[in-house]
């Protein structure tokens, strides 16, 4: 068990560092394709054609990817009002747990249906109307994250659910 744990990981931090460098390049090209444009457009009056159509493309690969990573690393903007309310640290990670059930449900339904939906873009083979490339490289981003969230998001399910599990109250007696 211990080998394919350690494999995981292994893929885990190469994804990890992957998806991170995807994102710093992402932004990075963003962020030039927005600044030469508007030099183009507004100083040279010689616009690029196609040049907002490729920055929403990186754009929408970025958010998914961020998805992925927020996702991954328990990030998600969330309203943890309960926190207020519940005392005991067990029954908070219980919260989690279910949180994370409720999670990877909400994963699963995006998977299927971004995953239909990419099927279908497929086989039409439709194009983008600007520069004519094929619509699955953006659709097939929302199928990405789906399939990466829905991993991760199982995988915080399982790391919850067993510290609820496993959890020993700890005792009075012991400081920190």
């Amino acid at each position: 068990m211990k080998p394919v744990l350690n494999t995981f990981g292994a893929v885990d931090r190469i994804l990890t560092h992957g998806f991170s460098f995807l994102i710093v390049l992402g932004g990075t090209l963003m962020t030039l394709t927005v600044v030469v444009q508007v030099l183009l457009r507004y100083v040279f009056k010689q616009p690029l054609f196609g040049l907002e159509e490729f920055s929403r493309l990186v754009a929408i690969w970025i958010y998914f990817l961020g998805a992925i990573f927020s996702t991954k690393t328990d990030n998600h903007v969330q309203g943890d009002v309960a926190n207020k309310y519940i005392k005991g640290e067990r029954a908070r990670i219980i919260l989690r747990a279910i949180v994370w059930t409720l999670s990877l449900l909400t994963c699963l339904l995006f998977l299927y249906h971004s995953g239909t939906y990419s099927w279908w873009i497929y086989g039409t083979g439709e194009r983008t109307t600007g520069l004519w490339w094929p619509r699955i490289i953006s659709v097939g981003s929302m199928f990405f994250g789906a399939f990466f969230m829905t991993l991760y998001s199982l995988a915080n399910l399982i790391k919850y659910a067993a510290v609820a599990i496993n959890y020993q109250k700890p005792d009075k007696g012991v400081l920190p």
